[in-house]
């Protein structure tokens, strides 16, 4: 039996190779998603495809890899497997989450055996399809969303497949920057294939398998410790998505939960029918959403491995927003799977108090932009996604400005911005009064102006636009502010838009304020110190203060 010393200090060597994986995935990328704003993952699994360590950059994508890789397994048998092979995937109906994230897998072989595997993903800026950046709010079927492999070698023993490498290039918008990124996957698997090569010549194949086994066994001891240490109990969570992407009605996401002993039942028996449009989260997306939210509440400082996953149960009725029958379209899967985890939670307060907390902007405002490079005048695609305001809860504030739950995502830099494509960012701050108020006020959201210089194919979108279905306050807390994205066109014209896609001009404006997280707690508990200095930072104007709080400015205590 190995001794817990060598398996932290092998554990620590996993993190540590999985935490340079992403490096030099990042720094050698071309696209600014990845680059800037860090939407990809890395991690390490047993030959049989079980997660032993993955970095933490978006949450999103812990669970994804780990739903693909057994589905590898199955489509190439293990003799047709070789060293220096390296896989690519990308279908949602074979583990992945939405087209846009590629995932690459490589094998580790010691003495002619597979011990393991690396592997990691990326979120693609464009891959084909209907729309600029691929992904669509109106997309009818997985056919529309770009190209989609089947787990087949990109690398066989070493030598790259060029035709698969020139098929992508003529069938993407921007094919310099997605080569660009798809080489430094490859750069960062071949890094991870080395990296664990030495590991193994230095304690040997058989001390990292048993390495592996117990840390996938002590996620799941700390996992079901968690879960037993709440009492038994059941709950259930309603919410809505704005509409179905097609501008039909609003679509329910329906959660019960059932804690009994050390196990948890996750069931979405409830939720509204797949959708038309392109919102439907694929199944590995909805189990994402489940473990991130699970992860978070019992046992948020422990290592994400395959373990984590084992005392959950998930019930996800085939046809459903959250497990669509294929062709069906999933390129926007975020938006429900946020909604998923906004929901869960919500759910698991019931049965655990300490998981208390309000609402949070779950809308995930985002744009995505075929232009041409303002320098070289090539084809680019730009993107950008804003976060909110997460909502209060018992222990304070939430936090403003921020990428919730699934997310993580970066903001793309307004230097980065005007840098690679005609479009200038005039103003990026808070959204004033966006919070919800209480005892402990919900974050704020985001306002950012983006000024075209140029025409450009432009999809924008976003969800809680619907006031019914903003972020909901908690315990006497007030709802946060919905969100709103505004075009104001050159000639002075204005339009609402919350689901579109246009084709703008130089000089055409949009106007996107994100929403700010729900409050919780009675407002007028609410420190007077802690109003007065919302109010001195431009977080609350003082209308809302005599409106919410019921208080003259100047009754509050002065900055010492």
């Amino acid at each position: 039996m190995i001794d817990q010393v060598t398996v932290a200090v092998i554990g620590s060597a996993f993190r540590a190779t999985v935490g340079e994986m992403g490096e030099a995935l990042r720094r050698s990328s071309h696209s600014p998603i990845i680059r800037e704003m860090f939407d990809y993952s890395c991690a390490i699994f047993t030959a049989e495809g079980d997660t032993v360590a993955q970095d933490d950059v978006i949450p999103a994508l812990l669970n994804s890899m780990v739903m693909a890789l057994p589905e590898l397994l199955k489509e190439n048998p293990l003799p047709t497997i070789k060293p220096g092979d390296i896989f690519i995937g990308n279908d949602p109906y074979r583990g992945c989450t939405h087209t846009p994230d590629i995932h690459l897998f490589a094998p580790v072989f010691a003495d002619g055996k597979l011990v393991a595997w690396v592997g990691n993903l990326a979120h693609h800026a464009d891959i084909g399809g209907t729309n600029p950046g691929t992904e669509g709010f109106a997309n009818r079927s997985v056919f529309e969303e770009g190209l989609r492999f089947p787990y087949v070698k990109l690398f066989e023993e070493g030598k790259a497949c060029e035709p698969l490498f020139r098929y992508i290039e003529n069938n993407v918008r921007d094919p310099r920057s997605s080569l660009g990124d798809l080489r430094a996957q490859v750069a960062a698997a071949k890094l991870g294939v080395r990296r664990m090569d030495a590991l193994i010549e230095k304690y040997g194949a058989s001390v990292i398998g048993s390495a592996m086994t117990e840390r996938i066994d002590q996620s799941e001891r700390r996992v079901r410790a968690a879960i037993a240490a709440c009492p038994d109990g059941k709950s259930n969570a309603v919410g809505y998505l704005d509409d179905d992407g097609c501008g039909g009605e609003p679509v329910r996401i329906e959660i019960s939960v059932e804690i009994k002993g050390d196990e948890i039942v996750v069931d979405f028996t409830g939720t509204g029918p797949q959708m038309e449009g392109g919102m439907n989260a694929s199944s590995t997306a909805a189990m994402a959403a489940v473990m991130f939210a699970v992860k978070a509440g019992f046992d948020a400082d422990g290592e994400q491995t395959a373990g984590s996953l084992r005392p959950i149960t998930m019930i996800l009725p085939e046809g459903s927003a959250v497990n669509p029958r294929f062709p069906a379209a999933v390129s926007l899967r975020h938006l429900a799977a946020q909604r998923v985890c906004d929901t869960l939670i919500r759910a698991l307060a019931e049965i655990n108090p300490k998981l208390e907390s309000a609402g949070a902007f779950v809308g995930f405002s985002s744009m995505a932009a075929e232009c041409r490079h303002p320098r070289s005048n090539l084809p680019v695609v730009m993107s950008d996604d804003l976060g909110g305001g997460l909502g209060g809860h018992t222990g304070g504030d939430g936090l403003s400005a921020v990428d919730t739950y699934l997310g993580n995502v970066g903001i793309l830099p307004m230097e980065i911005c005007e840098l690679q494509y005609p479009i200038r960012i005039g103003t990026t701050e808070l959204a004033v009064d966006s919070a919800g108020v209480g005892e402990y006020r919900g974050g704020l959201g985001i306002r950012r102006v983006y000024e075209f210089l140029d025409t450009c194919d432009v999809v924008f979108y976003t969800e809680q636009t619907n006031p019914e279905f903003a972020p909901w306050g908690k315990a006497g807390g007030r709802p946060g502010r919905p969100a709103k994205l505004i075009l104001e066109r050159a000639d002075g014209s204005t339009m609402d838009i919350h689901k579109n896609r246009v084709l703008v001009q130089a000089g055409d404006k949009l106007i996107a304020v994100t929403g700010g997280g729900g409050g919780y707690g009675d407002p007028k508990a609410r420190d007077k110190a802690a109003i007065a200095r919302d109010l001195r930072e431009g977080k609350i104007t003082a209308e809302a203060v005599k409106e919410t709080y019921g208080i003259e400015p100047a009754e509050l205590p002065q900055a010492g």
